[in-house]
This record gives structure tokens, C-alpha cells and sequence, in this order.
């Protein structure tokens, strides 16, 4: 026997599919294209629609990106050494210059944000007719796919600082490479892996012995939270992705309710009679019509009649008039508040972001609030940070023949006083010269200090103890207007001002 479901609610309350949006390319994978794990173009695009998601990856983005960087010494070497100071000052001018519309910083940002949503992010990297690396530029990651890599081995030089010359040294090796391939606006575009030396043609992808009527692939460098199962990287909130589109349904449910509301404060009802049809028709328009959003929220629905004599179990055909509050009956807070709050729980503990960082701060104190800002960072960001550098360090500037500096992301600037005076105490106990607290509070304070020739000026080299000893009795007459700092407390002040 057949069953007849019968869906009740309004007419134009059509099933909706929940099926993920469509991937561009779809059919091209097995074509020696590998299929991402998950739905690119679904995941970018689930921030927009969650309450917890996107604050969890602006903390991230601001908290590991938005502070910057600093070139620091590689290893030892001279002060005056022209070169070192040259290389510095081209890689100054590379990292200002590296995107003719993009800032360093933006480009930073955006490879956090794509690798927090999809796990995976791209920087295409652009060389010269010489071969020198001249442009980094990003590449949204919803739109990369990843080939299978090769079955034959590459030559290959890993370029490596000597420990024991400070030279760099070239590695002969053999990898396996792989292509990128980026669909967009139905073009199809093929890239080589960073460090891959081949001849590869941008639009078939195929290596190439020779130039000809054909544009060269560029490089990528591919950034990705490992995955064990798969050559693409899955975002970190992946094994929340239920709570982030179950949050976003209780919502939806509960701003339904005030564009369908159906239920009205009040009725004044009329008994000891009937309705006639027009009333009734009247009644059914209003709910349909007049009960729908906000507005009808002080709306009360009226009920007409006219006496048609005496009804069976009455004594008269008088109609009986009467108010019945319909209040208990409305909705009187948001459903779904604890799975939603669960929800948010569950996603932000995915990132292990301290409550603080995503704006819920209604009971933190100053030392609470301390407490989860070093947690964090010593947890989460700066793990982060050193990553990252890595691929600056191991890849990109060894591409460049950078010899004498290395690249380190910055924290966020130490601006609690009673921290910054321990450390000063701590420095001048543990026998620190003058240009070594120098150095630190530089660090600490991410910005650089007004450089001190050191001809002349020997107290640069003395213990901070000595320093202040000395500086008490009078024997540094000659020392520049305004270096003169007589005691921790003045140097404090200093730096607190």
C-alpha cells in the first residue's frame, strides 16, 4: 500500500537541499587533479554564516601576523661589514616592495586567513629575467587544486648555511615534485612547485625541453595544516563543522519566528453564536497576512458574530464577549541558547583560544586576562610564528642568497610595566653590559633604539651594575645629552614614558 506524506506549513515552504555548493572542478579530478578531502568553495565560504567562526580566525590572523618582523644576524659577523649591511638593506627594500599592490603585511594576513578556513594557502612566487625572485604574490586557496606528484625523480640543490664557514652551501639531492592547477572564470592554470627548475608550460602543465610560443609556469609555496591522509592541509575547526552549521540553523530558527509569527498577544473571543463564512474567511487572512513579522507583535485579532438565536445547551442567543491572552503561548526568549553557546565553546576550543581573544570578556580581571594573553601566546601564536618562518628562512631566502640574516616574526609588544621592570632588574642582576640590555629591550619593545657607535664609547660594554656605579661618581662627564640614565627606576621611567 502506497503512503501519502503530507508536509504541513505554508505552500511556498519548499524542501531545501542542503547540498554543498558545487566544486569547479568537478569532472577533472582523476585527470591526474587530486580531490581536496573537503568542499573548498563550501568552506570558504561558512565564516560568513557562523557567530563564532570568524572571530576565532580574525584572533589568529591579528595575533600572529599584525605584529610584523625583524631581520636579526644570522650569525656573528662585524658591525661595519658593508656587505651584510647591503644584503640588509636590499631585503628591507625586497619585503617593501614585494607586491606592487599589496603591502608585506597583507600578504601575511591573507595566507593566515585562507589557512585558517581551508587549511590550505598559496604564495606565487615571481622571478626576473635573471632569475632573481622580484614578486610574491597570493593566491586565493579555494581555487588551487594539487596533481599527483611525479613518478620520476628530479635533480635538485638544497642550499644550506656551512656552520663552520658561514658560507652557503649547495646540497645535490633528488625530489619528487608536483604541479598546482587554479580554475578560475573557467581558465585553467598550472603552476611548478617552488624550487622546481623544469620548464613547464602554464597551460598544459606538461615539462617542456625547450621555450616556445608558450608562458613559462610560475612557482608556489604551499602553506598547509598537515593532514596524514592527504597532500592538502584541513582547517583546524574541521571536526567542529557541525557545531558551525548547527548554530547557524538555531539561528535561523529563531529569526523565522519573527517573520512567521502566528501567534497574536490576544483574541477577543465571541461565544452563544456563530460564525458566518465571511468571518471565518476574515479570520484566515489575518493570520496569513497581519500576524507575519514584528509589527504584529501588538496586533490583536478580532472576532465577529451576530446572535442566531438560541444554540442547543444555551438559554439565550445573546453572544458572549470574552479576552483570552495568548501570551503563554508566544515564544518568549531565543530557542536552542545552550546548544548554541555549546557550540561557540566547541569551535573557539578548536583554535584554543582563551574567551578573551573572541570578545567574550564579562569576567576577566587584569591578572585573568594576563594570565590567558600568555597562555596564548606561548601556546598557540608563536608555534605559529615560528612555522612560518621557517619557510622564510629554509626556502625563500636561501632562493635569494641571503647569507648573513635571518627573518623572525615579531610578538606583541610588552607594555605592562610591572613586567618590563622585573626584566630590567633581572638584566641588571645576571651581569647584562649596556648594549646588550640594549639589544633586549629593542626586542621587547619591537622597535629599534637610536644606534651608539662603540668607538669611544667602552661603557657600551660594561655591566649594567658598573654602569650605574660608575655613572653615580661622575666618571662618564662626556657621555651625549640624554643617554645619561642614573639608576633602573630612571631607566624605567624612560621606557615607561
Amino acid at each position: 500500500m502506497s503512503r501519502t506524506f503530507l508536509i504541513k506549513g505554508k505552500q511556498n515552504d519548499l524542501p531545501v537541499s542542503q547540498k554543498m555548493p558545487s566544486d569547479p572542478f568537478e569532472g577533472l579530478y582523476g585527470d591526474g587533479i587530486i580531490e581536496p578531502p573537503y568542499n573548498l568553495d563550501w568552506l570558504v565560504r561558512l565564516p560568513e554564516h557562523s557567530n563564532m567562526l570568524g572571530q576565532c580566525i580574525e584572533a589568529m590572523e591579528t595575533n600572529i601576523d599584525g605584529f610584523g618582523f625583524t631581520l636579526e644576524p644570522a650569525f656573528e659577523f662585524d658591525e661595519k661589514n658593508k656587505e651584510a649591511e647591503s644584503e640588509r638593506k636590499t631585503l628591507e627594500h625586497f619585503f617593501e616592495f614585494c607586491n606592487p599592490e599589496l603591502p608585506y603585511s597583507q600578504l601575511r594576513r591573507r595566507v593566515r586567513r585562507d589557512l585558517e578556513v581551508l587549511g590550505n594557502a598559496y604564495w606565487e612566487v615571481i622571478r626576473d629575467g635573471k632569475g632573481d625572485i622580484v614578486w610574491l604574490e597570493h593566491i586565493e586557496g579555494h581555487t588551487m587544486r594539487l596533481t599527483a606528484l611525479d613518478t620520476e625523480y628530479t635533480p635538485v640543490d638544497y642550499i644550506i648555511r656551512d656552520d663552520a664557514s658561514n658560507e652557503l652551501q649547495h646540497y645535490p639531492s633528488r625530489k619528487k615534485f608536483r604541479r598546482f592547477v587554479q580554475i578560475r572564470d573557467g581558465l585553467k592554470v598550472y603552476f611548478k612547485e617552488f624550487g622546481d627548475t623544469r620548464l613547464i608550460n602554464s597551460q598544459t602543465g606538461r615539462v617542456e625541453e625547450n621555450e616556445g610560443d608558450f608562458t613559462p609556469a610560475t612557482e608556489i609555496i604551499h602553506f598547509k595544516l598537515y593532514c596524514p591522509y592527504s597532500p592538502y592541509g584541513v582547517p583546524r575547526w574541521i571536526g567542529n563543522w557541525l557545531a558551525v552549521t548547527g548554530s547557524r540553523q538555531a539561528e535561523e530558527v529563531n529569526w523565522e519566528y519573527f517573520e512567521n509569527n502566528t501567534i497574536p498577544p490576544m483574541a477577543l473571543l465571541v461565544t452563544g453564536t456563530q460564525l458566518d463564512d465571511k468571518v471565518v474567511e476574515r479570520i484566515e487572512d489575518f493570520i496569513n497576512d497581519e500576524m507575519k513579522g514584528r509589527k504584529s507583535f501588538n496586533k490583536m485579532l478580532i472576532i465577529e458574530a451576530t446572535s442566531q438565536g438560541s444554540l442547543p445547551g444555551t438559554n439565550s442567543g445573546t453572544p458572549i464577549v470574552r479576552f483570552q491572552h495568548l501570551s503563554d503561548a508566544q515564544q518568549k526568549d531565543s530557542l536552542f541558547d545552550n546548544y548554541d553557546r555549546t557550540n561557540r565553546e566547541k569551535i573557539r576550543s578548536s583554535f584554543r583560544l582563551p574567551p578573551i581573544f573572541v570578545g567574550l570578556t564579562s569576567d576577566y580581571t587584569r591578572a585573568t586576562a594576563r594570565e590567558s594573553r600568555e597562555v596564548a601566546e606561548e601556546q598557540v601564536f608563536q608555534p605559529e610564528r615560528v612555522d612560518h618562518d621557517f619557510v622564510i628562512n629554509r626556502l625563500l631566502f636561501p632562493a635569494m642568497g641571503v647569507k648573513y640574516w635571518k627573518y623572525k616574526s615579531l610578538p606583541p609588544k610588552v607594555n605592562d610595566f610591572d613586567i618590563m621592570s622585573g626584566v630590567l632588574n633581572t638584566f641588571s642582576n645576571c651581569g647584562l653590559t649596556v648594549k646588550e640590555l640594549r639589544d633586549e629591550i629593542s626586542r621587547l619593545l619591537n622597535h629599534p633604539l637610536t644606534p651608539i657607535e662603540e668607538e669611544n664609547n667602552e661603557w657600551l660594554n660594561l655591566p649594567l651594575s658598573v654602569y650605574f656605579a660608575k655613572l653615580s661618581k661622575g666618571e662618564f662627564d662626556k657621555l651625549p645629552e640624554g643617554l645619561i640614565l642614573k639608576s633602573i627606576s630612571q631607566l624605567e621611567e624612560k621606557l615607561n614614558d
